[in-house]
């Protein structure tokens, strides 16, 4: 029975990553990262079936920190009476429930670590998860490279994150590698956690530096500023700090970075740009739709560059230069946030993102020809910053005591010498990094990350 039980819940958590790397794709109109997080939620009927025995669990401040948010965003749900923006696919409790179930299925993900770590060894858990970065790693470069090799490339059945179809072919446009995701980006921020996962395998088996370079290859491509930088921080902050500790350089921290760039610079020979439009081709669009020498600024220019380190690398030291507006929406959120009251309790998930959207698309308006231009006009819009997302969802309230939260992990991970800790400092400080600039809801990852840490403190209480 337990082999059964270890079975169930193993499948469980390695769908639900699997379907979350499927980000592009959707069956009636329903995502298949939903199902990923719906197939969490079996947990729930599976607990009472199998009688799983929680006695030896302890997930603390998280625990509470959670059903803190589900409450705060129910009481407001209930109190608003929230019109959703024009071209919204969901109803308002539709939209709700989905932000809900998210938050659940992220606390689902760091049980099933603790779970599992009674029938599998710390290091199989790990490799198990792994094994599903290479897979989607390995559907992405295929199709980056269908667009070279004339092959197919998968039939991307969700609308991108701006509401339309993925613009992944566009004049003057370089190829980024969109993988099964609707943006590189969103590529990106889940590839990353893998990357610190693959070197600490690769400690024990050889094999797993060869596998490394699938994700890391898969990450570069993206051309993620965001992605590529963070994972490098990482690193470099790990490799400080295990310095300072034990007076002894680490090589193992240091081939991350040196596959990382490594990868960067082989890469450019497989740099692809999408060739101009004929000018009779280019109206009603703008002359820079067809023109390739035309460039809004410098940072544009580096960006359509076909030379991926330049692209990734002078990106960053423009955006250094010039601060970190040059984070697309970073500018109008702070903003946002400028104008707004102090926020003790939030808005609730979801509703949050509902009151933001209206207040961007207002931040956004231009006029162009005597018309008024919007950014994202009747779309719901991300905040594309988790801790945005947390402060006007749970209020100042929520927002420190998940800081708090964190920073015992981190204390932890600091506080002890043993090995691993220090790749899942890598990992949690990485994610964290991207969530500054990318996505905003607890991911799966993020959720085995945080199981992996607490395993390890429990292991050494």
């Amino acid at each position: 029975m337990k082999i059964k039980e270890q079975n169930i819940v193993l499948s469980i958590l390695l769908s639900s990553i699997f379907l979350e790397g499927l980000d592009a794709f959707s069956i009636f109109a329903v995502p298949f990262p939903w199902f990923g997080v719906s197939i969490l939620l079996l947990i729930i009927p599976a607990y009472y079936v199998f009688n799983f025995d929680l006695t030896s669990l302890n997930l603390g401040s998280l625990k509470y920190w959670i059903l803190y948010v589900v409450t705060v965003t129910i009481i407001k749900a209930i109190s608003f009476d929230l019109e959703m923006p024009q071209y919204a696919t969901s109803t308002y409790s539709q939209f709700i429930s989905l932000r809900v179930t998210k938050i659940i299925s992220f606390f689902i993900v760091v049980w099933i670590i603790q779970f599992l770590a009674s029938y599998l060894t710390k290091d199989q858990i790990i490799e198990y998860i792994a094994y599903i970065g290479v897979i989607i790693s390995v559907l992405s470069l295929y199709s980056y490279f269908s667009f070279f090799l004339d092959f197919p490339d998968f039939n991307r059945t969700r609308a991108g994150s701006g509401g339309w179809s993925q613009p992944i072919q566009r004049a003057c446009s370089v190829l980024r590698n969109y993988g099964t995701f609707r943006e590189p980006s969103f590529l990106a921020v889940w590839t990353v956690p893998f990357i610190p996962l693959n070197f600490y395998l690769a400690r024990k088996n050889n094999k797993w530096y060869f596998l490394s370079i699938l994700p890391i290859l898969s990450l570069i491509l993206t051309r993620s500023l965001t992605g590529v930088i963070s994972v490098l921080i990482a690193c470099l902050v790990i490799l400080f700090v295990y310095l300072l500790k034990t007076k002894k350089l680490e090589l193992n921290f240091v081939y991350p970075i040196i596959m990382i760039l490594f990868v960067s610079l082989i890469a450019n020979n497989i740099s692809f740009k999408f060739p101009p439009l004929d000018p009779s081709m280019c109206p009603p669009n703008s002359a820079d739709k067809c023109d390739c020498s035309i460039y809004d600024d410098s940072l544009d220019e580096a960006k359509n560059s076909e030379n991926i380190a330049e692209s990734i690398f002078s990106r960053a030291t423009l955006i250094v230069g010039g601060g970190v507006d040059g984070f697309g929406n970073f500018s109008y959120l702070t903003n946002h946030i400028l104008n707004e009251n102090i926020k003790i309790f939030g808005d609730g998930l979801g509703s949050s993102n509902i009151i933001y959207s209206y207040n961007f698309e207002k931040q956004t308006a231009q006029v162009k020809s005597g018309e008024i231009v919007f950014r994202n006009p009747g779309q719901i819009v991300s905040f594309n910053n988790l801790y945005a997302n947390i402060y006007f969802s749970s209020g100042l309230i929520g927002l420190i005591w998940f800081l708090f939260i964190l920073f015992k992990y981190m204390f932890y991970l600091f506080k002890n010498t043993e090995i691993i800790n220090y790749y899942l400092a890598i990992q949690l400080f990485s994610i964290l990094l991207m969530f500054f600039f990318q996505a905003e809801e607890l991911s799966t990852l993020l959720g085995v990350s945080v199981g992996l840490i607490i395993l390890e403190s429990h292991k050494n209480e």
